[in-house]
């Protein structure tokens, strides 16, 4: 499911800025860029966002400002300095040199200024940003679950549809047993002028209402349904047993797509099958 979160920390030293993204993906995937002196936050971070979140692809991102720019510090590496007077104190022996250097040639040096940074203190950014964190993880929540809503309008609609092919199938399943029977009589009249056939044909029937009997399934597809009903309901994390519930589902119809041969009932098995690939999409993103 897809979401946007962003929480924000303000403290005399710096402001701290969580964002949080989420896009659709089958399973729990965190990714995240933070400084590499930032491991033990990160960390921490992953581990929260996994016990809120538990489908999707997120990604986190991070950015502090300090509030006070003369927490930076400039430095002159004085040892660097020393080398390179050194260095030019053996060429001048060798070639005339200027003994007085320009600003612009001490900064070309390299590592001859410092920049220090004062680092803020690691228990004091934990706070900041379990803080920051919290807040954008309640906005994404938020917003996964509207758009959770949207689905569970979408799939209970498909379902009603569903329902309506469902009804199609048992009206017209019957009509391949008789349509055998009167084939049948057809049949053995072809091949022979005796009327004496009637136990025969009525084995035969039997026997091919049997194989072609699909009241079982459809029952299982009505239950599987009232299951989904039910589990669209639960405030719990519902996506894997709404994919289980799908993949039975597709099995069922396939079952009574293989069984029955009556011409109403295969367009509606085509069109209970283009609907469950629908709610099979939708439901892969669904927490």
């Amino acid at each position: 499911m897809t979401g946007f979160g962003r929480g924000v920390t303000t403290t005399d030293d710096f402001q701290l800025t969580v964002e949080v993204r989420s896009v659709n993906h089958r399973f729990l995937e965190i990714h995240s860029k933070f400084p590499k002196e930032w491991l033990e936050i990160e960390l921490m971070a992953k581990k929260q966002l996994s016990q809120s979140i538990s489908r999707g692809k997120l990604d986190i991102s991070i950015n502090v400002k300090m509030e006070d720019q003369s927490t930076f510090n400039v430095k002159i590496n004085w040892p660097i300095i020393e080398a390179y007077k050194q260095v030019q104190k053996e060429l001048s022996n060798s070639m005339p040199l200027k003994d007085k250097w320009s600003m612009q040639e001490i900064l070309t040096i390299e590592n001859a200024i410092v920049y220090e940074k004062n680092e803020i203190p690691i228990e004091q950014l934990k706070l900041a940003f379990e803080s920051a964190l919290n807040e954008a993880t309640t906005q994404l929540i938020h917003m996964r679950e509207h758009e959770g809503k949207q689905l569970k309008t979408f799939l209970l609609q498909y379902k009603d549809d569903l329902m309506e092919q469902l009804q199609i199938i048992r009206k017209y399943s019957p009509q391949a047993v008789e349509k055998y029977r009167v084939k049948l009589i057809e049949r053995m009249k072809e091949i022979t002028d005796s009327n004496t056939f009637d136990d025969r044909i009525l084995a035969e029937v039997a026997i091919f209402a049997e194989k072609v009997d699909i009241s079982e399934e459809l029952d299982r597809l009505e239950s599987h349904f009232n299951q989904l009903v039910d589990t669209l309901n639960e405030h719990t994390s519902i996506g894997r047993k709404l994919d289980f519930l799908m993949q039975e589902c597709l099995r069922e119809i396939n079952t009574i797509g293989s069984k029955n041969q009556s011409t109403e009932c295969a367009i509606a098995v085509v069109q209970s099958k283009t609907l469950l690939e629908k709610m099979r999409e939708q439901v892969q993103n669904i927490e």
